[in-house]
C-alpha cells in the first residue's frame, strides 16, 4: 500500500531504470536504432547516441580536430635542421617526410624537404662519412659507399642471413615480374621455387599481394618496402632496366 502512494519510491525506481539503461551500447548486436520500434525505453536513447556528421565527437569532427589538438610544438626555425637531423640519426630506419612533419608539428612537408636538402649539402661539404639517402619513399642516414669495406667488418652477417644464388634469382624474377605466381617463377627458373619463396617471405623481402584469376587462383607475390630499403631503392622505377643489365 505504501509503495503505491510514495512519490519518492517512484522517483527511486524511475532513476534506477534509467541508470541501468544508460551503459547499454547502442551499436551492440540487436540493440540501438535498429531494435524494436515499439520499445519506449530504447527508442530515444538510441537516437540520441547515434553519431552524426555534425555532432560533437563524430568521426568526421575528430578527424579534423585531432591535428590541432595533438600537434606538438614545432622547433624554432634556427633549430629545425638540427631537429630533422636528430630524428634521422636516432631512428635507424627510413622516415617519410610526412612522419617527420608529424613528429615535429610542422604545417607542411615542404619544411622537411628543405631541411633535408640543407643537411645533405652541409654533410657533403663537410665530407662526413654518412649521407642522406632517398629510400622507399622516405629518407634514411647511411654510410657512404667508400666506407663499406670498414663497416662490413663490424656487421658480419651470419651465413643464414645471406641471400644465396637461388634466393637472389627468385627475388629478381619477383621484382621484375610482380605480381607473379609461383608457377611463372618456376617456369622462368626451370626448377621448383617453393623453398626460395618461403625464404624470401621469412626475410620480409617479398609478400603475398593477392590471388591470380587463373584456375585455382594461385597466390601472387610482390616485393616489399623492406626490399627497397635493403637494396637502397627509392621506388621500383629505380630497378636497372634491360639496357643497364646488358652493360653490366
Amino acid at each position: 500500500m505504501s509503495d503505491r502512494h510514495d512519490p519518492s519510491g517512484k522517483a527511486r525506481a524511475s532513476k534506477g531504470a534509467t541508470e541501468d539503461a544508460e551503459p547499454l551500447d547502442a551499436d551492440a548486436p540487436g540493440e540501438g536504432a535498429d531494435g524494436p520500434a515499439g520499445d519506449e525505453g530504447g527508442g530515444a536513447p538510441a537516437s540520441a547516441t547515434e553519431p552524426g556528421a555534425d555532432e560533437p565527437g563524430s568521426p568526421e569532427e575528430r578527424r579534423h580536430r585531432a591535428p590541432a589538438e595533438e600537434r606538438p610544438t614545432p622547433p624554432p626555425p634556427e633549430r629545425l635542421d638540427g631537429a630533422v637531423e636528430a630524428l634521422l640519426l636516432a631512428s635507424g630506419e627510413t622516415l617519410s617526410a610526412e612522419r617527420i612533419r608529424d613528429l615535429l608539428g610542422l604545417p607542411s612537408v615542404v619544411h622537411v624537404r628543405e631541411a633535408v636538402e640543407r643537411l645533405r649539402a652541409r654533410w657533403s661539404t663537410a665530407g662526413t662519412a654518412v649521407e642522406i639517402q632517398d629510400v622507399a619513399g622516405g629518407h634514411r642516414v647511411a654510410t657512404r659507399p667508400e666506407y663499406a669495406e670498414y663497416v662490413r667488418r663490424l656487421w658480419k652477417k651470419p651465413a643464414a642471413d645471406r641471400l644465396s644464388a637461388s634466393l637472389l634469382e627468385t627475388l629478381s624474377i619477383v621484382a621484375y615480374k610482380q605480381p607473379v605466381a609461383r608457377a611463372e617463377v618456376e617456369r622462368i627458373r626451370g626448377v621448383q621455387s617453393g623453398d626460395a619463396l618461403r625464404g624470401l617471405l621469412d626475410r620480409r623481402l617479398v609478400k603475398v599481394s593477392g590471388r591470380s584469376d587463373q584456375p585455382g587462383r594461385p597466390l601472387l607475390y610482390a616485393t616489399t618496402t623492406r626490399f627497397l630499403e635493403v637494396f637502397g631503392l627509392a621506388s621500383l622505377e629505380d630497378l636497372p632496366n634491360a639496357k643497364d643489365l646488358v652493360r653490366l
